[in-house]
């Protein structure tokens, strides 16, 4: 049985949500999303993912608003 991804590194946050690593910075710079260190790593825990999203849908409907 396949474990559920708790933490994406920057690698895999880009190919799941199919953006560039330059806007995962850039969306971390302007604090829209939350990422956490563990070590060297930078990680952004299935929360913060989603959190993020639901971010973007909300500024998307208000624009269209």
């Amino acid at each position: 049985m396949p474990t559920e991804i708790q933490a994406y590194d920057i690698p895999s946050f880009c190919r799941a949500y199919g953006i560039s690593r330059s806007y995962v910075y850039l969306e971390i710079k302007v604090g829209r999303l939350k990422p956490f260190k563990a070590g060297r790593r930078t990680l952004i825990s299935r929360d913060a993912a989603e959190a993020w999203v639901r971010t973007l849908e909300e500024a998307t409907d208000l624009a269209r608003a």
